[in-house]
């Protein structure tokens, strides 16, 4: 982190004043890109105060004077600790390098987290981009609230997996997991008994139309990977998924089924098993 904050005062992007390493937003044309908000709009960061050392009102801190009862490490630039953003600048640098693929983290994030590690990796480093692809994802909710212990609705996947019950059962792992995947991952999601329950059904109408092949098709729907290379649609995919399911029972069982083929080589492709399982058969029987 000292070595990075050293590298943006010496490019020109970052100065100390009021005994404070602070990044010099005007020195960065760009800056803003990725929320999509004009430096003339920025105000400073939510977590730091306006100061009349700042050049510029969102002008952030890479390195803050510690008190004697404050943590701190000793600086070029005094006692003090790093600011919000700099150690994660630092960590992909030294794990992933100047520039990797994939940034991914909350919507919550976009600004000014992300934005500020973008400024401190490219103009330290002098690349264009500090990740070739940004993925944000959307905010998760449990029954309409959000997810917290104190309000006692906080679930973890391995505890759904193990022992834990929801809306008064256990459910199988691929029907949480497609219960996830049926919102596009940008979106808020709403974790409900109705959402599983929705993709418990929807999972046997697939297993039930892909059964009615021998084997699967050899080539994938080609709309189900397009949809899927579109970032990540999920659902749009699985709408093409039950079409086909409707598709497949249509045809019915004699001949050969193009429909469930195809339906089969997808949700195997998808991590998804195409035997009908247990749980499934069991709830057949029921029925």
């Amino acid at each position: 982190m000292l070595s990075l904050i050293a590298q943006l005062i010496e490019r020109g992007h970052a100065y100390v004043a009021g005994g404070e390493v602070l990044f010099d937003t005007a020195s960065m044309p760009d800056y803003g890109e990725l929320s999509k908000r004009n430096l003339d709009e920025q105000q400073a960061g939510a977590r730091i105060a306006v100061d009349a050392h700042k050049k510029n009102p969102g002008d952030f801190v890479l390195w803050k004077l510690s008190t004697p009862e404050e943590p701190g490490w000793e600086s070029p630039w005094g006692r003090g600790r790093p600011g919000w953003h700099i150690e994660c600048s630092a960590m992909s640098a030294a794990y992933l390098g100047e520039v990797f693929d994939i940034h991914g983290g909350g919507l919550d994030l976009i600004f000014p987290h992300h934005e500020n590690e973008i400024a401190q990796s490219r103009c330290a480093h002098g690349t264009k981009v500090m990740a070739n692809v940004w993925m944000h994802n959307g905010f998760l909710q449990v029954e309409g609230q959000k997810m917290s212990k104190s309000l006692g609705n906080f679930y973890s996947i391995h505890e759904l997996l193990e022992t834990k019950t929801f809306g008064g059962r256990t459910w199988p792992g691929e029907v949480l997991r497609l219960a996830m995947l049926m919102t596009h991952y940008r979106e808020p999601i709403d974790f409900s008994v109705r959402k599983l329950e929705e993709a418990e059904n929807t999972l046997r109408k697939w297993k039930r139309a892909a059964d009615l092949a021998s084997s699967a098709a050899k080539e994938l729907p080609a709309d189900v990977v397009g949809a899927l290379s579109d970032d990540l649609a999920t659902y749009t995919a699985f709408q093409r998924l039950t079409q086909l399911a409707g598709e497949a029972i249509e045809f019915g069982g004699s001949g050969e089924n193009a429909p469930a083929a195809s339906l089969k080589a997808a949700l195997a492709f998808l991590g998804f098993d195409v035997a009908l399982p247990r749980w499934m058969r069991k709830r057949s029987r029921r029925r």
